[in-house]
């Protein structure tokens, strides 16, 4: 409000009935007139011939002598009122937006289709309605409410919606009868029953049956890799123990160069790790195991054998046909340099060399035999011999 025209200079130089408060400072005086302009509820829009009106009578007026200092107190007053108002104004502003917000809130039957001119109809009648002032303002607020229940509603929906497609997939996980080749059509018939099945759409069952199978598919895979690892590992550990058995078998003789596959094979066809490595479907198979270790044995043996051969033909190891395999064996084993031959190697080499000497001794005497023959056959074909008992 407006004042009218006032002739304030009378008024101004009147001074209280009552004895003036007398303040100990300016500060103190100051404060005590602003305390009177409040006190009289000033408002920031008021004149200064307004406030004279209702303060002039009151005592603290007199707190500052002269017009000058209550007029800039009451400057002062008024902008320190007017950042007050401003802020009450503020608040009252958003406590009445959020009031309008608990409003919305508050309705049940308020979704993000509303429109504005049914909102007016439900909710002007609220005081919470009218205190946003400004009709503007209250249809921005509803529409920026509707915006996020908007995204409320999608989310719960979404929400809902991936519930509904996981119970979907526990039902799928439940019926025993679906495979990893199992085909929908097949199947179709025998699920539709499930009210899981009947809250999805017909291209989300669908797709969580694909997705279920795929599953089922790599876990069926995952299994095959586990089985045929397995299976890799068991058939190593078969060829693994199949050769310790051989080499337990070099070791004690039984296996040696001049062992033959199918006199080996008789002697083990009962075993476990036979048995064993017989039945793997991969990898190198018990024949082929023992040809490697026969080309071990044979190179070693042969190894073996040229060596203590020519130790033989220079007569450094004087054999004869007459030795037994004890000589042969305590003429070898004195030399540091057949410290490594085994003594399976001593055994075949001495029965080799010592079949060669008595076809060596064989021959000899047939060959003797057969100078013999024919000296006897010239004797006898000589002229002037006639009785062959001189010669007996």
């Amino acid at each position: 409000p407006t004042a009218g025209k006032i002739n304030v200079t009378p008024l101004e130089d009147k001074t209280s009935e009552e004895e003036p408060v007398v303040y100990a400072t300016k500060l103190e005086a100051k404060n005590a007139f602003k305390s009177l302009l409040e006190s009289a509820n000033v408002q920031s829009d008021w004149s200064w011939d307004q406030a004279m009106r209702v303060i002039i009578s009151d005592k603290r007026y007199g707190a500052l002598k002269t017009l000058g200092e209550r007029k800039q107190a009451f400057n002062e007053y008024l902008n320190q009122r007017k950042k007050i108002e401003v802020e009450e104004r503020r608040v009252k502003q958003r406590k009445a937006r959020d009031d309008f917000f608990t409003m919305l809130e508050e309705c049940k039957d308020l979704t993000s289709s509303l429109r504005w001119s049914k909102a007016i109809t439900m909710f002007g009648h609220d005081e919470r309605f009218n205190a946003v002032e400004r009709p503007k303002e209250r249809e921005d607020l509803f529409e920026n409410y509707l915006v996020e229940l908007q995204k409320k509603e999608k989310a719960k929906a979404a929400e809902e919606h991936k519930r509904r497609i996981a119970e979907y997939r526990e039902f799928l996980e439940s019926c025993d009868f679906i495979k990893a080749n199992t085909q929908w059509r097949k199947v179709q018939d025998r699920l539709e029953d499930d009210e899981r099945y009947a809250r999805l759409e017909k291209i989300d069952r669908l797709d969580v049956f694909q997705d279920y199978i795929r599953h089922l598919e790599k876990e069926e895979e995952e299994q095959k890799r586990i089985r045929k690892e397995q299976l890799r590992r068991q058939e190593r550990k078969n060829r693994d123990e199949f050769r310790k058995m051989m080499e337990e078998h070099v070791a004690d003789g039984t296996l040696n160069a001049k062992t033959y596959w199918r006199d080996y094979c008789s002697q083990i066809k009962d075993s476990r790790a036979y048995l064993a490595v017989a039945s793997n479907l991969s990898g190198s198979m018990p024949k082929e195991l023992f040809d490697d270790v026969m080309e071990e044995l044979d190179k070693q043996y042969q190894d073996d054998r040229a060596l203590i051969k020519d130790e033989v033909k220079s007569g450094k190891i004087p054999m004869l046909a007459s030795w037994t395999l004890e000589d042969f064996q305590a003429a070898v084993t004195e030399d540091e340099k057949y410290k490594g031959v085994s003594n399976i190697n001593i055994k075949l080499i001495y029965e080799d060399q010592i079949e060669r000497l008595k076809e060596k001794d064989l021959k000899e005497a047939k060959k003797r035999q057969r100078l013999g023959d024919n000296f006897l056959d010239l004797l006898l074909t000589r002229k002037g011999v006639s009785n062959i008992g001189v010669f007996d």
